[in-house]
Formats: C-alpha cells, structure tokens, sequence
C-alpha cells in the first residue's frame, strides 16, 4: 500500500463529551485535480472546557476502531452526559494508483454497562472519482448489532462475500460475536479481515478496507494531553515516532524513564537510537546549539529475565552533557513529538492530532514552525492550543473556534478580510461579539475577586 495516499476530509461529533453536534473539515479537495497534495492545518482554539479535547478523544477512539484494536475500559466517559449512544462520521480521501476515492465511515457507540461502550451500528460507504466527476454514493457494509437474518447490509453485498459458502457464513457470525464481546469494530475486526481476503469477488472493497486500516494503525497520530502530564512529572519521556528502516516502517510510543536509567530490549534500545538520529538533524535547528543522546550502561538482565541494555537519556551542549531531565518541559515536549512532526511533514498520508500542542514550548517558535509546515510540509495537523501566536501566522481556513453552543461546537469566523490580523479579531469577538455564535461565556471580574475573597475567608476559619 506504499502508493496510497489517505487523508481526512471532514469529522462530525455527535454527544461526544461536551459536544452534542460539531463539524471540522479540511476545506481543500486534493484529489479532483492534479494538483501536488501539500499539508493541511487545523488549529482549534477557545475557553477551557469547550470541546477542543473532546475533538482529540474523538480521533482517539476512531484510531482504535479502525485499527481493529479494542476500546479501553473508560471510553464510555466519553458520551454526552444524560445519552446513551454517541456517533463520529468521517470521511476520507483515497487515492491509489489506479483510483480515486471519497470514503464515508460512520460508528455508533453505546454504553455497555457504567465506563465500557460497544460498537452498535457501522457504515462504511464510497463515492469514486470517475471521468472528472463524483458518482453516487454507494454503500459497502452497514453493519448493525441487531441484525439477525444478515450479519450486515446490503445484502447483493453480503452474498457476494459469502458465495452461497456456509463456512464463509459461519466465520461472519464468529466475527460479529466477537467485536461484540471485545468491544471492537466489526468492519475492521481481524475476523473479517480475514474472511474478505479470501474472496477475489470483494477485492475493491477489501482494498478499502484494508487502506483505512493500514492508514489508522501506521499513519494516524493521537497524541492526548497525558504525554504533557508525564513530561511534567519529570518522569518518563514519551516517544510517538515513525521509522522507515530496513526496507520495514514501524512506529509507535515508546516511554523512557529520566529518574534514573532505564533498561530496554535490545529492539527497543535500536529503535531509540533511530529515532534520536533522525530527530537532531532538526532539533539542532530548532533549538541551536542541543542535541540529545544515549548514554549506553551496558547489559543487564531484565525482569522477563531476558538480556537488555541501561540507557540514560542526555542532552548535550557544547560537548557538555548533562541527564536530559534537567532540560525544561518545552524542549521535552518538543523531543517526544518531534518524530512524528518529521513523518507528518514529509509524508501527505501521515495525520497527527496533537492536544494542547503549545504547552511549555515558546510562542516565536510555535508560530515559526507551523508556518514552515504550511508552506513546505506534506501531511495533515490538527492541533488544540491557546497560544494565540499561530493565529497571526496561518490561514484563515486553518483555524477553527469553539462555541459556546453545544449544539455546534465549532465554527470558522466569517468577514475576515485580507488585513485582519484574525488575533486581534479573535479578542474583539470575546468582548463585543458579532459572530454567528458566542464563542465565549462571558466572566465577571467583581465576581471573581469577591469569590476569592469567600474562599479565603473560609480558608480562615478553618
């Protein structure tokens, strides 16, 4: 699948969190023309507890949808409170060799009992990009739990998978069993994986399938609010990397301890000394004069009992090299994605969504790199921050604003004109409005201060 290429074009939330309707959309159509496909950013700014992580959640649980990975235990959390299904709609841009492609995915998800959900409905469906034009819609599989005569829909579909062969009818049922019992995706299960390989009649919608696949487990990046709480604790040091080595791309996350020396695999200490090769070719340019290093403790045996090598992580400076926990947590932030930035930026079928991407990382800076990513860079971003400093250096389109409106959650600013400074804007539409919506819950400073007051004064007393 090295020739395909895969982006996001538009994600729908439904009673995700805090967000009971919202839309965000990449406004370009890469695909109908022939046109170099270059990166897409999209910075969604607003008040706290207005729906930018509820965003990021979103992508986290399609990742491990589509991944074929089983939802953690705690993703019921994420239904709008008083509700109990949630439903994300995506849709996709395919390309390949041979074609070109608007893939739709939509999943329901219902509470399966006070913390866990399970898959109720999936709908995977395509629009091709035929002689200049979009075809009509058509579905490959609606999938609903409920079903009982037909595992899914429609049905010219599902006899043409099993080819009046009972076995093939036999293993569709064990596949559905299971995403049920596993809490996992029936259209991207391993079970009927399995079974559409076998079937040449499915081949194109296989081809789909397995795409979106092999894009969410290797090309889509969903980096929660958690790696800065780890970085913060001077603990552990997250890694999201992407490697291409060895005619093999493999990638992940990998957690370094910086308390005191960690000891890995021998794999694992390979793959970081890649991933630290690859990442101070930049780094050394972002922050002039640092690179970071390993220093090697040599063998010692692992728990498993396994042979494995006791690294510590360094920073160094002018040949001075010191533990890399002494470094601050905005050059740490910068370390444990930077990996992935490096894929995002070089490769169009790469996707990184990033949670408060400015957290601890200097303002110039943050700007200076997303504008060197919009203008030279390849794949897609999509980023939460209250920085306001990207929103002097991108484009209008590539910001989105949070409302106050449950009911639609998000929203780009309208009569924006060629000599806004959209900053500015964004702090005049705070205090005296005049967008299509409220984008911010108005506070009051005397209530405020007299509040502090009641605190202290109850602070006293005890």
């Amino acid at each position: 699948m090295q020739n395909t290429i895969v982006r996001i074009k538009e994600v729908e939330l439904i009673n995700i969190k805090n967000v009971e309707y919202g839309k965000i959309d990449f406004p370009n159509d890469p695909l109908s023309s022939n046109k170099l496909i270059r990166s897409e950013i999209i910075g969604i700014y607003g008040q706290n507890g207005s729906g930018k992580t509820a965003f990021v959640d979103a992508m986290w649980i399609i990742k491990h949808l589509i991944s074929g990975k089983e939802l953690p235990k705690n993703a019921g959390d994420y239904i709008f409170k008083n509700k109990e299904t949630a439903t994300i709609k995506l849709i996709y841009y395919l390309k390949n060799d041979l074609r070109k492609y608007q893939i739709f995915y939509e999943v329901e998800v219902g509470r399966a009992d006070e913390s866990r959900i399970k898959v109720i409905r999936e709908n995977l469906a395509y629009k091709e990009f035929v002689d200049g034009d979009w075809k009509s819609k058509a579905r490959i599989i609606d999938y609903h739990v409920e079903n009982k005569e037909y595992v899914f829909k429609p049905i010219k579909n599902y006899r043409l998978l099993i080819s009046n062969n009972a076995d093939i009818q036999i293993e569709l049922g064990v596949a559905k069993k299971m995403s049920e019992k596993n809490g996992t995706s029936f259209v991207f299960s391993s079970e009927l994986e399995e079974v559409i390989k076998k079937n040449n009649a499915f081949k194109s919608y296989t081809d789909i399938i397995l795409s979106l696949k092999h894009y969410s487990n290797l090309n889509l990046f969903i980096i929660k609010n958690n790696y800065s709480g780890m970085i913060n604790m001077n603990v552990l040091i997250p890694f999201s990397f992407r490697l291409v080595y060895e005619e093999k791309m493999t990638q992940g996350d990998l957690a370094i301890g910086l308390l005191k020396p960690s000891v890995v695999s021998e794999e694992v200490y390979n793959v970081v000394v890649k991933i630290i090769d690859q990442m101070n070719i930049v780094l050394e340019t972002i922050i002039p004069g640092l690179n970071i290093g390993i220093k090697n403790h040599g063998k010692q045996l692992r728990e498993d009992g396994n042979e494995g090598v006791r690294i510590e992580l360094i920073s160094i400076r002018d040949d001075i090299k010191v533990p890399l926990k002494y470094e601050s947590d905005g050059i740490k932030k910068i370390i444990s994605i930077l990996s992935t930035l490096i894929a995002m930026f070089n490769n169009p079928t790469v996707c990184m969504v990033v949670d408060e991407l400015d957290a601890g990382i200097f303002e110039y800076l943050l700007g200076e790199l997303l504008q060197i990513i919009s203008e030279s860079g390849k794949g897609q971003l999509i980023f939460t921050s209250h920085n306001l400093r990207p929103l002097e250096m991108l484009d209008t389109n590539s910001i989105i604003f949070t409302t106050t409106n449950p009911k639609n959650r998000y929203m780009r600013f309208t009569n924006v004109k060629s000599n806004n400074n959209l900053r500015n804007l964004y702090y005049r539409s705070i205090n005296l409005g005049g967008q299509k919506e409220e984008i911010y819950k108005e506070t009051s400073s005397f209530d405020i201060s007299r509040a502090f007051r009641r605190a202290g004064r109850v602070t006293d007393e005890n």
